[in-house]
C-alpha cells in the first residue's frame, strides 16, 4: 500500500469513526464509500472489519441494555448468519464493479430514507415474523456490500423501540455480522495473519476518532447532525453510482 493511500485509509476511518461515536451506527457503511474510490471493494472489507469490531464494542458498552436488545432480537441476529453466507459468495463470484454498485444503490436508499426523517411505524406484534426475514436480508447486503445498515436499520427505527435499545440492539448486529465476516475472510483467504496485524493498527484511530464522535455528539442536536449524515451517506452512494 503506498503512503498517499495509507493516508486516505487513516483519513476514512477517523471521519468515519468521528460519525459513528455521533450518531452510534454508519462506521462501515461510510469508510466501505469512501476507500470504494481507491481500493478494490473485496480489500476494503477486510481492512474495516477489525476497527468496525472496536467501534462497535466502545458504542454498545455506553448504551447498555443488552438483555433487552437479545430478547427482542435475538432471531434477527442469528438469521443474518445463513444470509452472511450467501452473499459472501457473491462478493467472491462477483466482480468489483457490481459489487460497488450494489453498495452505491444502499447507501442512496437509505440516505434518501434517512435524510426524509420517515414516520413510518410497524406494529410490534409483527416483530417475531419480521425479525428473521429481516436478519437474513441484511445478512444478503452485508456479505456481499460489506454494508451493515440496511434493511436493519430503517426496520428498527420503525419499532416502538428506545434509543438506547435501538444502538445497542443495531451495534450487537453489526458485531455478530463482523465477526461472522471474519471467519468467512479467513476461509476465502482474503485475510491472513500478516493482514490481520497490519489491519488491526485501523483500532487506535478509529477509537480516537469515535471518542472525538462521542464529543461531537453533546454538543450538535442528534436530529441536524443525522441529516448531515445522511445527505453525505447518499452523495457517496451516488458518486460511486457515477463511476
Amino acid at each position: 500500500m503506498s503512503e498517499p493511500i495509507f493516508i486516505f485509509v487513516i483519513f476514512a476511518l477517523v471521519l468515519s469513526a468521528v460519525i459513528k461515536g455521533s450518531l452510534g451506527m454508519g462506521f462501515s457503511t461510510i469508510c466501505l464509500a469512501i476507500l470504494a474510490n481507491v481500493i478494490e471493494l473485496k480489500t476494503e472489507i477486510s481492512i474495516v472489519v477489525l476497527p468496525s469490531l472496536l467501534s462497535n464494542a466502545i458504542v454498545m458498552i455506553e448504551a447498555g441494555n443488552l438483555r433487552i436488545s437479545l430478547r427482542l432480537f435475538f432471531t434477527l441476529i442469528l438469521a443474518a448468519v445463513p444470509g452472511m453466507a450467501i452473499g459472501l459468495q457473491l462478493l467472491r463470484q462477483a466482480d468489483n464493479t457490481l459489487s460497488v454498485s450494489i453498495l452505491a444503490i444502499v447507501l442512496i436508499i437509505y440516505g434518501c430514507w434517512g435524510w426524509a426523517n420517515h414516520k413510518f411505524r410497524i406494529d410490534d406484534k409483527l416483530i417475531p415474523k419480521l425479525n428473521p426475514v429481516v436478519g437474513f436480508t441484511t445478512g444478503i447486503v452485508n456479505g456481499a456490500t460489506g454494508s451493515q445498515i440496511f434493511p436493519v436499520m430503517p426496520y428498527l427505527l420503525s419499532l416502538n423501540i428506545s434509543k438506547d435499545v435501538l444502538v445497542q440492539t443495531i451495534n450487537l448486529s453489526f458485531t455478530v455480522n463482523s465477526l461472522i465476516m471474519l471467519g468467512f475472510l479467513y476461509r476465502m483467504n482474503t485475510l491472513d495473519t500478516d493482514s490481520v496485524i497490519t489491519y488491526s493498527l485501523g483500532v487506535i484511530p478509529v477509537a480516537i476518532g469515535v471518542w472525538l464522535g462521542g464529543k461531537i455528539r453533546k454538543k450538535i442536536p442528534e436530529t441536524r447532525f443525522k441529516r448531515i449524515v445522511m445527505i453525505l451517506v447518499a452523495t457517496l452512494g451516488l458518486l460511486l453510482l457515477v463511476n
